[in-house]
């Protein structure tokens, strides 16, 4: 068996033990579909990671439970910088605001700083007035609350769902059925990797843009070599394909920004002599990486391959003929010359009046 699927199954696993009154082995095998010998050993995992567990004897049959409360928390110091980086990150979870997720970690936040004494909150509120860190351009994942719920639910459960969903590139909704597989975090949006039946193979689909879900009953088996890495691998932000070899040669002007940043993990940079710096690296061509490369104006050259140099020549042409499909004139005002002003009679001449005049210095 995977193990993610060892991992998802020890989480469901986790939930059902939380709840009031606790589990049977048998009560246990049905919620999880396994075998009395997998949930003994998940129990004896558990117990190792950590998690404190009790047996409580109901008749002839022992009832299983997570322990909740101060005595079943086990008490986590936090360094000061711990504390500070917990306290600052929470700018973080905007994108998050609403979600299962978000409120769940925004509530251990507000538990954090509750158990605090008032000096080390106000010391703690105030780093907000010389530290942030901002989360940017980020999308707004509040009205897919339940959305998201039912997509987490079907990635645990492995249920397959039947959405619609709203395509960006085509701007039409489409009927779908998935079965989700992954659920991350990227960009500032929430992202899911789910086979489509429809296209045959995994792709990902943004949490905004889904109209409807619906969980079905039908169950799919978790691909084994699925790996969200692997699955990025690659690609140039969120759009996958095949990669290609791409080079491009920055101006003077933008060469030392570039170079401090890693752009893509099969990046190669080559510093010119004339401050310039030219990269290479394997990506496919993509309308995010063409919105990369136009966003350097003038600082960069694309020097193959030659079809996205076409394209984004084309790309400057076209911005510049404007909405009404024709490149405006330049208009040019052009400088009067400045008229040169005759000294009055009898003075001295200097500098270049003094050489166009032919008049020679006294002596």
């Amino acid at each position: 068996m995977a193990r993610g699927d060892q991992l998802i199954r020890q989480w469901k696993l986790l939930h059902v033990l939380s709840a009031r009154g606790g589990r049977t082995i048998q009560e246990l095998m049905r919620e999880v579909k396994c075998s009395r010998r997998t949930v003994w050993r998940d129990l004896a995992v558990l117990q190792v990671a950590g998690f404190p567990l009790m047996m409580e004897q109901d008749g002839r049959e022992g009832r299983y439970r997570l322990i909740e409360g101060p005595r079943g928390t086990p008490p986590v110091p936090f360094t000061l910088s711990e504390l500070m980086s917990l306290h600052l990150g929470r700018h973080l979870l905007v994108p998050l605001r609403g979600t299962p997720v978000g409120d769940a970690i925004h509530t251990a936040l507000e538990k954090i700083s509750a158990s605090l004494g008032p000096v080390a909150r106000a010391f703690l509120d105030g780093l907000d007035q010389s530290l942030s860190d901002l989360a940017v351009q980020t999308k707004d994942s509040s009205h897919a609350v339940e959305t998201l719920r039912l997509l987490q639910q079907a990635v645990h459960d492995r249920r397959t769902v039947e959405a619609e969903y709203h395509s960006f590139g085509r701007d039409a909704v489409t009927a779908r059925r998935l079965d989700p597989v992954h659920l991350w975090y990227q960009q500032g949006g929430i992202y899911l990797a789910a086979y489509c039946h429809t296209r045959r193979q995994v792709l990902t689909f943004a949490l905004e843009r889904f109209r409807q879900v619906r969980m079905t009953e039908d169950s799919f088996q978790s691909p084994p070599e699925f790996n969200l890495d692997r699955y990025l691998e690659g690609s140039f932000g969120l759009f996958r394909g095949e990669p290609v070899r791409l080079a491009l040669r920055f101006s003077r002007q933008v060469a030392r920004y570039v170079a401090e940043r890693q752009w893509h993990p099969s990046q190669s940079l080559a510093p010119l002599l004339t401050g310039e710096l030219e990269m290479t690296l394997r990506v496919p061509l993509s309308p995010e990486l063409r919105r990369w490369i136009l966003g350097y104006g003038k600082d960069v050259e694309v020097l193959e391959p030659k079809a996205l140099r076409e394209d984004i020549r084309r790309e400057w042409l076209a911005a510049l003929r404007g909405a009404e499909g024709r490149v405006e004139k330049l208009r040019l005002t052009a400088r009067k010359p400045l008229r040169r002003r005759r000294p009055a009679r009898g003075a001295a001449l200097t500098g270049p009046d003094r050489a166009a005049s032919g008049q020679r210095p006294k002596r």
